[in-house]
């Protein structure tokens, strides 16, 4: 009888019996051609030392009384740690067995033949187990190192030690990488700014003194009350980067989830985040939402924490006030065409968090139009391994006042490679005529001006004293203190003093 013919004669036993079919028996047309195949067919360690498992199996064979095969690997890679008989394999006594493994070689040699008493394999099933031990690591940036896990002096006997004709699918290992030496770079254009200043932030990312272009930086900047005013992802190159979490949508809405693309000044704008753990283990964080109004000012921010099993889904919906009922206290935001960013990251950059996703971004509109042009600052992307983003801040007596200094913390924080990088510096914003830094534009700073009008820094002198350099009177930064900055000091004069 043909082997076709026996096989389509055990499926009808089979399924008469009752007995779930394996998913591997389906259309009997032609018989499955066997094969020995090495599992998993791809492995990447992720760590110098890592231990993990490899099989050798026996697919579509049938009647397999003896085997004899070599797996052979790169003993500079990897060592094996132990190595034993497939548990599909009937087991000494039921089986002669022969198993030597060579570590200097990189051979690992097996043999096996049933015994009276054992029972053939048939289908499929494991004939080799091997522990191996990821012993050498790839130095950042040479491309990693690999090497395959092959299959040689391959033999299958069938019922009488007949061979069974059958095919090879080797495997491929991937070392890992040696933890980096990275540095991360932080860089502003200027280290005093005012209110409604653009405000530029760059910086590079580097391992072992090359640039990483397919990284994520966290950018978060506290204000003086320890507020999050921004909280950003920023990409160190175009590329599309594979991310645990995928931001899957960023919609503007009510506060329903109802999509809507427009909110007044003085209401409420909602938006919905949507996200999604493509990890094969579930993940914890926190979203960060952070809108910025049409004169790319931000708004600030607002988070909730992120818990996601393996595969799972969710939507978070976050609200900003576009107004406070006191407008002294904050600066209405500039109407027209504006921008949200939506960040997910394992933890705030202060307790050394980093990215898990790729930013997330949606347009809306706030109302009325037409007061604002819309022409948020567009920086494009950066050259490989470095990250940049520019925006302003408006006047915010809660974040500024005589009590709290002007002090602005800006973070960056960055994960690659299994290793951690943070950088920090400090950067004040002030109102453009606070002279004396003291929260508030007032008499004092008109009689400041006043004493420096005139004076350039040829002038000289003790600051504050009548006729004598005072560079903090010199508002605009032009070299000397004249009309402008006058008019400057005018425009923000009883800011800070309600």
């Amino acid at each position: 009888m043909r082997l076709n013919d026996i096989i389509v004669c055990v499926v009808a036993l089979l399924l008469v019996s009752g007995i779930v079919l394996p998913s591997f028996i389906g259309v009997v047309e032609s018989a499955p051609t066997g094969s020995l195949n090495v599992s998993p067919h791809s492995f990447a360690a992720t760590s110098l030392g890592q231990v993990f498992s490899v099989q050798v199996l026996a697919y579509y064979v049938f009647n397999l009384t003896g085997f004899q095969f070599q797996l052979r690997f790169n003993a500079t890679l990897l060592q094996s740690v132990n190595a034993s008989l497939g548990i599909s394999f009937p087991q000494p006594p039921n089986s002669t067995l022969t198993l030597s493994t060579n570590n200097v070689q990189g051979i690992i040699s097996i043999q096996a033949h049933i015994q009276g008493g054992g029972t053939p394999l048939n289908g499929i099933g494991t004939l080799l187990t091997v522990n191996f031990n990821a012993t050498y690591a790839t130095t950042y940036p040479r491309p990693v190192d690999s090497c395959t896990l092959g299959i040689a002096n391959d033999t299958l006997l069938g019922l009488g030690d007949q061979p069974i004709q059958h095919g090879v699918a080797n495997g491929t290992y991937y070392a890992p990488y040696a933890p980096p030496q990275l540095n991360l770079t932080l860089n502003m254009n200027k280290n005093t700014y005012y209110y409604d200043n653009v405000i530029n932030v760059n910086g590079t990312l580097t391992g072992n003194g090359y640039p990483i272009p397919d990284a994520l930086v966290a950018l978060e900047i506290q204000g003086p009350n320890g507020a999050l005013v921004v909280a950003r992802t920023l990409e160190t190159s175009s590329l599309q980067l594979s991310c645990p979490i995928v931001i899957t949508a960023v919609t503007p809405c009510d506060s329903g989830g109802t999509p809507q693309n427009s909110f007044s000044v003085g209401s409420i704008a909602y938006f919905e985040v949507d996200v999604k753990n493509n990890a094969s283990t579930s993940q914890t964080g926190i979203v960060i939402v952070n809108p910025y109004d049409a004169s790319n000012a931000t708004l600030g921010t607002n988070y909730v924490g992120l818990s996601l099993p393996a595969g799972g889904t969710t939507g978070f919906i976050m609200g900003f006030p576009l107004q406070y009922s006191n407008p002294l206290i904050l600066t209405p935001p500039n109407s027209g065409n504006s921008t949200v960013y939506a960040s997910v990251w394992s933890d705030f950059a202060e307790n050394g968090g980093t990215p898990l996703s790729m930013e997330g971004k949606a347009t809306f509109i706030i109302l009325p139009t037409g007061t604002q042009p819309g022409n948020p600052i567009i920086t494009g992307f950066p050259v490989q391994g470095s990250y940049q983003t520019s925006f302003m801040v408006h006047f915010n007596e809660v974040l500024y006042s005589s009590t709290l200094a002007p002090n602005y913390l800006v973070r960056a924080g960055a994960k690659y490679l299994g290793t951690n990088v943070t950088t920090a510096k400090q950067t004040q914003i002030t109102i453009a005529g606070d002279i004396n830094r003291d929260g508030k534009v007032n008499l004092v700073d008109l009689v400041y001006l006043a004493n420096a009008y005139g004076t350039t820094p040829a002038s000289g002198g003790t600051p504050g004293a009548p006729h004598a350099w005072n560079p903090a009177a010199d508002i605009n930064g032009n070299g000397k203190v004249d009309l402008a900055d006058l008019v400057a000091l005018a425009l923000n004069f009883g800011k800070g003093t309600v």
